[in-house]
Order: C-alpha cells, then structure tokens, then sequence
C-alpha cells in the first residue's frame, strides 16, 4: 500500500479521508498543530488507539515549517522513501468583522502551505527522471473555474463571502501548475489531481452514490456537498484509484457536489 501524507488532517473534508484510510491499512503520516486534537477526533470516529498506533505518524507543526512539513514527507529520513500521495486540504478560518468584505484569519494561507509543501518535496525526491515522485491531491473550491461550475442563485454569495478564500486558492493552483511546468528532474511532484468541492456542509452526508463528478471541461454543477462526502469520495476514487476521469498524465482537475 501506498504511503500517505495529509496536511489539514483535523479539517472535516481531510480527516474524512483519513479515516477510512486508516481503517484500510494504508500507513499514513499528518502535520498537526496538536497531536492530541488528531488522535481524539481519530477516536471520536470509532477508530481504535491500536488503528491509529500501528498505521498514523502524526508530526506536529505548521505547515509553513518546511522541517516539520519535510518530516512528515519523508518520515524515515534522508534516503528512505518519501510519501506515495500527499494530500492537502488546508484551509482558512472565515472573518465577518467587517460584514461588507469577509475574508480570512490568514487570507494566504493555502498558498503559503503549498509552496512549503512543493519545496519540501523537491528536497525529498531525488533528481531523477526515472525516480517515482508522489501524486499531489489538494483540496479547492468551485467558483474559480474558466466555466460556470455553480447555480446562478449562489454566484452573489460566493462574490462576497467567498473573494479572499477563492483569490488565495487560485494562487495555490497556479503555484502547482508552474511546479508541474518545469523540468521533470527538478519538480517534487510527479502529477496533481486537484478536487473542486462546492459549497461545503457539515453533517452526515449522503453517500458516495449522490456525488456529481465532473472535470475542468465540463464541471458538475451544485449548490453544496457535505465535507464527509468530499473526504470519503478522496478515498475511495482517489487513493484507491477508481476514479479514471478528468484527463490524464501530470494534472487532473475534478468538481464534485451532491
């Protein structure tokens, strides 16, 4: 099985993810500011301590701390192997203090920790053509597209609340296209598939079953998705691989909303 490293893995779409792959037996490591906030949400899941022991390495950190995000890449140590998959669904907390111009308690920090991430991958993979470099999954947003991927009714929300998030994830996008535009012995990263949910929700969920899925081209077109659905559809079309769409080779874009 693959090695997996989650970044925001205390967020609800992350460790959505997360869980199910421990519960499979992928051997996974994650970044956290707190440890202990991990591994309780891990169990509050119904995940058992020897689930969570035997197969999750938890670093803590930030994740603009390239030591800290460099650890959790590549676990052992110079010369042995770096993570299979890294998985990214960090993100910012909403501010209304002013109600007229929401934005973020840190309106850069997806772009900050993608750019962490991507150095601490050129470091860890060896520069070789040849040489089997991880698949990058980050978390997005719909909304930022070149074709209309959400209901008209939502358009004036997303204007307004949504204008600092959706500046700092259109950053984070470009920074892994440029990545992946350079030379193969020099990027970190072997290809990106990059997930635009729609307008995320708490709660249950309603199952893989009711996921719309559509690519760049042609995106699926909703009003939300439940963060446990996101997660769990990561999981199963993702990392265990059954999801074929969205084209091929270095980069894959998908939108998904229920």
């Amino acid at each position: 099985m693959p090695l997996i490293a989650f970044f925001g893995a205390t967020g609800g779409s992350t460790i959505s993810c997360l869980a199910p792959a421990l519960e499979a037996g992928y051997h996974c490591t994650a970044l956290a500011r707190s440890r202990s906030r991990l591994i309780d949400s891990l169990v509050q899941r119904g995940l058992s301590e020897s689930t969570i022991r035997d197969h999750l390495s938890v670093t803590e950190g930030m994740v603009t701390d390239i030591d800290a995000v460099s650890k959790t890449i590549l676990p052992g140590g110079n010369g042995t192997p770096m993570a299979d998959i890294i998985i990214s669904g960090i993100g910012g907390k909403m501010l209304f203090d002013n109600p007229l111009k929401p934005t973020l308690d840190n309106p850069t920090i997806c772009q900050d920790a993608i750019r962490t991430i991507l150095a601490a991958a050129r470091q860890a993979a060896p520069p070789s053509e040849s040489n089997k470099k991880p698949t990058l999954i980050v978390l997005s947003t719909t909304g930022i597209s070149d074709k209309r991927d959400l209901p008209f009714a939502m358009m004036p929300l997303y204007h307004w609340m949504l204008k600092a998030p959706h500046e700092d994830k259109k950053v984070m996008e470009t920074l892994i296209r440029d990545e992946m535009a350079t030379a193969v012995e020099k990027r970190g990263i072997g290809e990106y598939i990059i997930v635009r949910p729609s307008l995320l929700t708490d709660g249950e969920g309603d199952g893989l079953g009711k996921v719309k899925v559509g690519v760049e081209e042609d995106p699926a077109v909703g009003y939300a998705i439940a963060r446990e659905d996101v997660g769990r559809w990561v999981f199963e079309r993702l990392v265990r691989g059954e999801w074929k769409g969205g084209g091929s080779g270095s980069g894959r874009v998908v939108s998904i909303t229920t």
